[in-house]
């Protein structure tokens, strides 16, 4: 059966009817303190108490007694308003007065009572003073020290005009000397949070948790009752990071449990590895042979590092890093902070270690073609050794040139003779002598040349040596008897 107009505009209504008293009692007083002021609407009179409309979830309530004159008339009926002073509470209603004395007495006996029970009470801070919080509690003036407005100093924190509840410490109502704490009530709060995560939190979770504090050796990080230390190692994976580069007291963030020690109770954390291991993104992006353009990070004896991805480095070996000529130390062709071209020449994912090269544009240029025993190409000087150059030919082609394919005088260092001779990362020409396999064997042109010129004179020399020609052929003996094998 459809709904009717009518039942559709009931529901309507009735939804509009709640809609209209959330807002209403959104807007209400759940509490008040002792000593505070509130205007109040008489809502009934009965014969112990007068009900007002306080503005809040509950009814305020006076004593009947303070509106009866001489004769015993009450002296109010519902609708009048009227301006009242809260004294405390008492079977889930509030307690007003409108006598001047009686309020403050109720006062101080309910600080007085707050303070035999280590009951908390709720109060105002009204400014910052001298060594902590002027705050009002009751309609009374309170002190809190710097030292008791909270778990931590938190630099920039704003507790002026904020409402807490707070423990009173110290209670003289001679002298009117106030004592109160918040961080008593926080303490208390954290140990029953504490006793609840001991049994929640193990290691290898993702919890939530808020920056307490920064220090030198990390951050610590407050997950609800118990506060875990994230080490300077575990902030970032980049290098060099420090807290105040990541984070700030206040902020949320999502940790890691790496190790939990309850005895000590020391909680380790890790923001870096919640965030994922940068090193999946890293040799997902570059498998080897591909290339990047990245920054170097650090130099160290042995070669320089490269930014890859944020968290991970590359290193180029110092092997690498001269262009063929001999290095001391890679600060002789770089230096940090300097933007690379490289390319993924290794990845050991057992040790995460990522081995590049530099790209040299000059050796994209080389084209050699179709290598063959007699071509003639140009290549360019990559490294120097005792026995002789290696020539870059192509991006994937090296050959060797020997040292006795080259002039080079002996005695002294041959190492030494080549590089004057063939300058580390110049140009050279060079003709291939020979290709076996992977091997390629290089001569200079000059030499090839030669190498060519001395086969032709040897076959005209024995051309020469050989008897004048018969009239006759003769026989193939004949002809070759002479031929020594």
């Amino acid at each position: 059966m459809k709904d009717s107009m009518a039942d559709r505009t009931n529901r309507a209504s009735t939804a509009e009817f709640e809609a209209l008293l959330n807002v209403q009692f959104a807007s209400y007083r759940k509490g008040f303190n002792p000593g505070e002021k509130a205007r109040g609407t008489v809502l009934r009179v009965d014969d112990k108490h007068v009900a007002l409309d306080v503005h809040a979830k509950r009814e305020g309530l006076v004593d009947i007694a303070e509106f009866r004159d001489a004769d015993g008339h009450v002296t109010v009926q519902a609708g009048d308003t009227m301006e009242a002073t809260f004294v405390g509470q008492q079977d889930g209603a509030f307690l007003f007065t409108t006598r001047t004395g009686a309020a403050g007495m109720a006062v101080d006996r309910t600080l007085a009572a707050a303070f035999a029970a280590g009951s908390s009470i709720e109060g105002v801070v009204q400014s910052e003073i001298n060594g902590g919080y002027e705050v009002q509690v009751g309609g009374q003036r309170a002190f809190c020290p710097y030292s008791q407005i909270s778990l931590f100093k938190q630099e920039g924190a704003v507790y002026t005009g904020q409402k807490f509840p707070f423990r009173v410490m110290e209670y003289d109502p001679e002298n009117r000397n106030i004592v109160v704490s918040r961080r008593a009530i926080l303490e208390q709060e954290r140990e029953a949070q504490r006793e609840a995560l001991q049994a929640e939190i193990v290691p290898g979770q993702i919890r939530t948790g808020t920056v307490s504090r920064l220090t030198e050796f990390g951050v610590f990080v407050d997950l609800g009752g118990i506060d875990g230390l994230v080490p300077l190692k575990e902030i970032a994976w980049e290098r060099g990071v420090k807290p105040e580069d990541v984070v700030k007291p206040g902020d949320k963030v999502q940790v890691l449990v790496r190790e939990t020690d309850w005895e000590r109770g020391r909680v380790s954390l890790s923001l870096r590895a919640a965030q994922g291991d940068p090193w999946n993104d890293a040799v997902g992006r570059y498998p080897v042979g591909s290339a990047l353009h990245g920054k170097i990070t650090r130099i160290e004896p042995f070669g320089a590092f490269v930014e890859v991805v944020p968290g991970v480095e590359g290193l180029i070996p110092i092997g690498r890093l001269g262009g063929g000529r001999r290095i001391m130390s890679p600060r002789e062709v770089v230096s940090e902070g300097q933007e690379i071209d490289v390319q993924i020449e290794s990845i050991d994912d057992v040790r995460r270690r990522i081995s590049l090269k530099p790209i040299d544009s000059r050796v994209q240029a080389l084209k050699p073609g179709e290598l063959e025993t007699g071509v003639e190409v140009e290549g360019i000087v990559e490294g120097i050794k005792d026995f002789g150059v290696f020539v870059r030919l192509s991006e994937k082609q090296t050959g060797l040139l020997h040292i006795s394919e080259t002039d080079i005088p002996k005695g002294g260092s041959p190492a030494a003779k080549l590089e004057r001779a063939f300058p580390p990362a110049g140009k050279i020409k060079v003709v291939v002598k020979s290709i076996e396999g992977d091997r390629i064997s290089l001569t200079l042109s000059a030499k090839w040349a030669a190498s060519r010129n001395d086969g032709e004179a040897e076959t005209a020399d024995y051309l020469a040596r050989q008897p004048a020609a018969k009239k006759s052929f003769g026989s193939l003996a004949d002809a070759f008897g002479d031929l020594k094998v």
